[in-house]
């Protein structure tokens, strides 16, 4: 789609600020002749070969299974013609599988990270090749696909794909219609319809043809399996790919407080209230000299992001400060990258009562737990591997 072209009118905005009109417009032009084509080569070819082949010639083992178009092609007009066609045909998929494998040497590196998977061989094109090639191979010979169950595997895909797509569409189209406009509830209605189709499709797809499905719980069962060993081994990793300041006074309170000018205390609710009883807590338990900078982490709507991009905005409250953190991919993992980068007098981390199953639970359900400890574990682990001369006092502090 980005090569299509918008004309005059859509090369004078301004790239990524303005609706491209024109360029959406000629897409929908193009996917919509592509649609109405593809439609009538479809059934004309299944009309057509329905009616020319004998039904002995579709059987298992015929000269017609699986190559209908091919066994007409070399009947009809002849061997020259159908070897053309069968050259033609091998060309077109293998195009397609190249295409399919471009996608992929795209696609990998960039989501193996939000799995918690960043191998460094993943940026070299050749060992990805090399990796795909093992897979197609093995999944051919584990399940001797021949042609018939390819085309099964490939039908499964493809309708997953439809079906996820009608559903997102019917989905913006519902919402559009809690808007009260007009013309949505007529197209949510029509979309709805169509999502109930593929669904149909899909399900007697799979009963009747469950190799797509095998195949694909295989590599979804895999994926789960090699992306929870690897969070499980990279847990102590930062997070964080970057920070940013949200304002320019954010910029001139952290470069004031940095270095051994603060106690650090990290805290779960962002009110005033619940920060002066913690103050008056901490007080109770510590003698601590200099101001406190309550540091209150906000996590990211897409959790399946491994690393994340911060957002820090600086607030003086008095004589204490309180740092906001957004765009988090984990609260604990956060707090111990901005405690090394603020390098304060001391961390303040608040220990859980909770029971440690219902922690461990409460982790792998929604990626919480004992905040304290996994912040104390990542410093740790992350001064021991880079030492440096001065590093802040780390205390718990139990509820």
């Amino acid at each position: 789609m980005p090569l299509v072209s918008g004309g005059e009118a859509d090369d004078k905005r301004p790239y990524g600020l303005e609706r491209p009109n024109v360029r959406i417009r000629n897409t929908r032009k193009l996917l919509i002749s592509a649609a109405a084509l593809m439609s009538v080569l479809l059934l004309l070819s299944s009309f057509v070969t329905v009616l020319l082949i004998p039904e002995s010639a579709y059987r298992e083992g015929g000269p017609a299974n699986g190559r209908a178009i091919a066994y007409l092609a070399h009947e009809i007009i002849g061997n020259r013609f159908g070897s053309l066609y069968d050259l033609s045909t091998v060309l077109v998929l293998w195009l397609a599988g190249a295409s399919a494998m471009t996608g992929l040497l795209n696609l990998i590196p960039r989501y193996l990270p939000r799995f918690g998977m960043a191998p460094p061989w993943v940026a070299y094109r050749r060992p990805l090749v090399l990796l795909l090639l093992g897979i197609d191979v093995a999944v051919t010979l584990v399940f001797n696909a021949d042609v018939n169950r390819q085309g099964g595997a490939y039908a499964t895909g493809v309708l997953v794909l439809m079906f996820s797509a009608a559903v997102a569409v019917a989905l913006a189209l519902w919402r559009e219609m809690s808007r009260k406009q007009p013309l949505s509830y007529a197209k949510a209605l029509y979309f709805g319809l169509i999502t109930i189709v593929f669904a149909y499709t899909l399900v007697a797809n799979v009963i009747e043809r469950p190799d797509g499905v095998i195949i694909a719980s295989c590599f979804i069962f895999l994926l789960l399996v090699l992306s929870g060993v690897s969070r499980y081994q990279r847990a102590t990793e930062m997070r964080v790919s970057e920070f940013e300041f949200i304002d320019g006074e954010s910029v001139r309170l952290w470069t004031c407080i940095c270095s051994y000018k603060v106690n650090l205390i990290p805290h779960h609710a962002n009110e005033p209230h619940y920060r002066a009883e913690l103050k008056s807590k901490v007080l109770e338990h510590f003698k601590l000299h200099g101001p406190m900078a309550f540091l209150y982490v906000r996590l990211t709507d897409n959790r399946s992001e491994f690393y994340s991009c911060l957002r820090v905005r600086v607030v003086p409250k008095g004589e204490d400060y309180v740092i906001e953190a957004t765009g988090a991919a984990a609260i604990a993992n956060t707090i111990a990258f901005l405690t090394d980068v603020l390098n304060p007098i001391s961390v303040i981390l608040g220990l859980t009562q909770r029971n440690m199953m219902k922690q461990s639970l409460a982790f792998v359900l929604w990626g919480e737990g004992e905040t304290g400890m996994v912040v104390y574990s990542v410093l740790v682990k992350f001064w021991q591997a880079n030492p440096k001369p001065d590093h802040p006092l780390l205390f718990l502090m139990s509820g």
